[in-house]
């Protein structure tokens, strides 16, 4: 029977996924579409089915651990403990899809929309809680998504501890990665605001993008003189770092939200400038439209800056992070979108970014600003 159940998520469902998916990535599934699968076939419901192959699995492990085997877990224990919450897990705020990955691999997945199940009842046990990031910007968001009750809660931004003198914030006023402008002429638009920057500012230059799609499209464009590290799947963080460390005459290309961009520092101000190429918002699709929706029930008016907009920001400013890692860093951060000076998009940015951020209207105007600032330099 434990094979029988397996085949119905190997044959039925993975194998058919693989057929039927072809373009897309994701698609939303009814559980009990799969739940009637197994009656079918094998006379049981999903939840036996989960059942069932949890104590296939434990009957395994007490084997191997009898047997003196290093290795005790099982995987059809692991896989029934999945089975378990996908089955169990139908109230609104959860969402069951079927994806395929770059390799054409298909996995089952369940997702939950709302995080304060788990984060609300740990605050309200606490007698105080500091939570630390660089960027919790707005404040309000956040709160909201964690807590159920937010009217105890009060609420403050501070500015950033850095001298406000090491840095340069510029936003480009004519240039916008929304997918119905990307025509050739904005292609250019772009390879121009980055070779002005580049000839500008001293020091390593990255620049990121809004997808991998985009940098495949405009780096090649992008003539600098400079030694060009392009960020791939295989690429490894120290070897990147090593780079920047030995030539001051480098221009990185990565992805918003990729391994270069987010949770990798680059200590000894490496980089002196970052270029962000685009708003970057998450792919719209079936999880992204259920999500908005969601949370738009949850806090009307505000589905589509807190599923949307807020993520998006918060990439963006995690990239533009990557100059600053340290009060003696000094370096320009450049945002080649228009819709970040938009008043509604503007006021998401940390307070500091609102205060200090300048327009600028061209690739020579930019150019300026950074020379300007390169050559104040203290």
């Amino acid at each position: 029977m434990i094979r029988k159940h397996l085949k119905i998520l190997t044959e039925e469902v993975f194998q058919h996924a693989r057929q039927t998916l072809r373009d897309e990535t994701l698609r939303r599934l009814n559980p009990q579409e799969l739940n009637d699968l197994f009656l079918a076939h094998n006379g049981v419901c999903g939840l036996e089915a989960a059942t069932a192959l949890q104590e296939y699995g434990e009957f395994v492990k007490e084997k191997r651990l009898e047997s003196g085997s290093e290795r005790i877990s099982s995987y059809n224990y692991r896989i029934g403990k999945f089975m378990e919450k996908f089955f169990k897990n139908v109230r609104p705020k959860y969402m069951h899809l079927i994806e395929k990955d770059r390799k054409n691999r298909i996995a089952l997945e369940v997702r939950s929309f709302d995080g304060r199940d788990i984060v609300d009842p740990v605050l309200k046990e606490a007698r105080g809680t500091i939570l630390m990031s660089g960027f919790l910007s707005p404040p309000a968001v956040y709160r909201d998504l964690m807590l159920y009750n937010p009217n105890n809660t009060r609420l403050r931004e501070f500015d950033s501890p850095f001298p406000k003198n090491n840095r340069l914030i510029l936003a480009a006023k004519n240039v916008s990665s929304e997918f119905k402008k990307r025509t050739d002429p904005m292609l250019e638009e772009w390879k121009d605001y980055v070779e002005a920057i580049s000839n500008a500012s001293q020091g390593n230059l990255a620049v990121f993008f809004t997808s991998y799609g985009l940098m495949h499209k405009v780096a090649p464009l992008i003539k600098t003189g400079r030694r060009t590290i392009i960020e791939e799947q295989k690429t490894k963080r120290n070897d990147v770092i090593e780079k920047l460390r030995s030539s001051s005459n480098n221009i990185l290309y990565g992805v918003m939200g990729a391994k270069l961009s987010e949770g990798m520092d680059y200590p000894g101000n490496v980089l002196k400038c970052v270029v962000a190429m685009g708003l970057p918002y998450a792919t719209w699709d079936a999880y992204q439209e259920s999500l908005v929706d969601y949370l738009e029930q949850q806090f009307p008016g505000n589905g589509r800056n807190y599923a949307y907009l807020t993520p998006a920001i918060l990439r963006l400013v995690q990239t533009c992070g990557r100059v600053h890692r340290s009060s003696e860093d000094r370096g320009c951060i450049v945002i080649l979108d228009e819709r970040i000076t938009q008043p509604h998009i503007k006021r998401q940015l940390p307070s500091y970014y609102q205060k200090e951020m300048i327009t600028v209207e061209s690739p020579s105007d930019c150019a300026e600003r950074i020379e300007s600032f390169v050559a104040h330099a203290v």
